[in-house]
């Protein structure tokens, strides 16, 4: 029996390709995969401690904010009474 054209079609395709070039092709991925994996590990805890700075930073800012506008207050209240 004469095989069929596609499976002849597949077997000269499947002949073409080299196993060892497959076989490098997929491990260059898997390598890829676990750096971008680790990649992304890395930054999600860059993103969550940003995040915990930023939030401090803001509180300290926002405490700061407070106290010059109080030092300004004073000041003007010193100002007028000295005029």
């Amino acid at each position: 029996m004469e095989p069929s054209a596609s499976r002849a079609f597949c077997s000269r395709v499947l002949a073409m390709v080299n196993a060892e070039d497959v076989n490098a092709i997929i491990q260059a991925q898997k390598s890829m995969l676990d750096r971008f994996e680790k990649t992304n590990e890395m930054l999600l805890n860059f993103n969550n401690l940003s995040s915990v700075r930023m939030q401090q930073m803001s509180e300290r800012f926002l405490h700061h904010t407070r106290t010059l506008v109080d030092m300004k207050k004073d000041l003007d209240s010193i100002f007028r009474r000295i005029r």
